[in-house]
Order: C-alpha cells, then sequence, then structure tokens
C-alpha cells in the first residue's frame, strides 16, 4: 500500500451552515460480505474483519464534540484502489440522520481547520483534518490530548479497527493536534 490510498480508503462527507466538505482517510482491504443494504466490512489489523459502517459511524461519533451544531455528517462512501496510481472504484456507502457537531462553545468556527497528527506503526505520519471546527480561542499547538482527543485516537488507533496512513502503517502515537485558519475556506466565505 505504501504511498497511496490503495487498498481501501473511505470519503466522508460533512457539511457545515457556509459548505460542504470532504475528509478521506485510508484504510486496509474492504470486503463485500454481500449482506443487503450493508456496507460490507473492512480487515482489521486484529486479524478479524469489522463491519463498514460501524467502524466508520464510531469514528464520526467521537469526531462531533469537534464540532458546533452546524456541522452535520451526512455520509460515507469506500472506494477500493488496486495500487497507488489506479483509478478509485466506489464500492460501498452510508448515510447516518442527525450526526450534528455536539460542542455547545460559542467560539469562532468558520474556516478553522484542525489537523489531528500521528505517528504510525511504520513511523510514517497519519492526519485527520476536520473543517469549520470549533477553535475554542486556541491556535497553540496541543501536544497534551483533551479528553475529547483521547477519545478520537483511541478509537482511530483501535486494533479492532482498520484505519490506516497514507504510507502504510496503522496510527498509533498522538503527536499534536494543530488549529489554524483555512485560507482557501476565508477566501470562499468571504471573510477577507
Amino acid at each position: 500500500m505504501a504511498g497511496g490510498l490503495n487498498p481501501a480508503y473511505v470519503q466522508i462527507n460533512y457539511h457545515s451552515s457556509r459548505a460542504p466538505h470532504t475528509m478521506t482517510i485510508p484504510t486496509l482491504g474492504w470486503n463485500d460480505d454481500a449482506s443487503p443494504g450493508g456496507a460490507g466490512s473492512f480487515e482489521s489489523w486484529s486479524g478479524v474483519d469489522k463491519d463498514a459502517e460501524d467502524m466508520i459511524e464510531q469514528l464520526i461519533d467521537v469526531m462531533l464534540p469537534f464540532f458546533n451544531s452546524l456541522v452535520t455528517f451526512d455520509n460515507a462512501v469506500i472506494f477500493t484502489k488496486a495500487t497507488p496510481t489506479s483509478v478509485s472504484f466506489p464500492v460501498a456507502s452510508a448515510s447516518w440522520v442527525g450526526k450534528d457537531g455536539t460542542n455547545p462553545s460559542a467560539t469562532w468556527w468558520q474556516a478553522v481547520q484542525t489537523t489531528v497528527i500521528a505517528r504510525t506503526t511504520v513511523f510514517s505520519l497519519a492526519k485527520l483534518v476536520m473543517l469549520d471546527s470549533v477553535a475554542g480561542d486556541n491556535f497553540d499547538p496541543e501536544y497534551i490530548q483533551s479528553a475529547a482527543m483521547l477519545a478520537l485516537t483511541a478509537e482511530w488507533f483501535d486494533l479492532a479497527n482498520g484505519w490506516s496512513g497514507r504510507v502504510d502503517g496503522r496510527p498509533k502515537t498522538f503527536v499534536k493536534s494543530t488549529q489554524t485558519l483555512n485560507e482557501k475556506l476565508r477566501r470562499a466565505y468571504h471573510l477577507d
């Protein structure tokens, strides 16, 4: 899998009151379990396949505290990709109702980008990027995890899941989280 989104990845689609967003996260291999209406399963780091919808929804649930109620998670599309340079193929999807952000903070959120950075088991970097996340009036890098961050990284790092880094390896060690204003979004929102 070195160097790309193969063999599979998840595209999580969400939106704020300002714009639609997409989050792309690499995974281990995907399997079609042929269940009616199901989204298949992912290989996991523990060797036991994990239901795809459960794996995605559990990660979304621990992301909700990073967003206010103006952000809603809509659906996810699973893609497979044979090699790093192959074409991606959509193979399954899942959707949710009422997956709104749960952070009650009144701090700035428009065009805020939170990036969670981790090291994988092969010492490559893995990142989760959340757009229109709540700033909490803090743009300093955070090296100590809050309770919400601990829940997020525990789910992302869990051996029972199949989340992966783009250069292989299981996300394993929290490095830091950063927050910044995303300049492209600021321009798109006419905030400059």
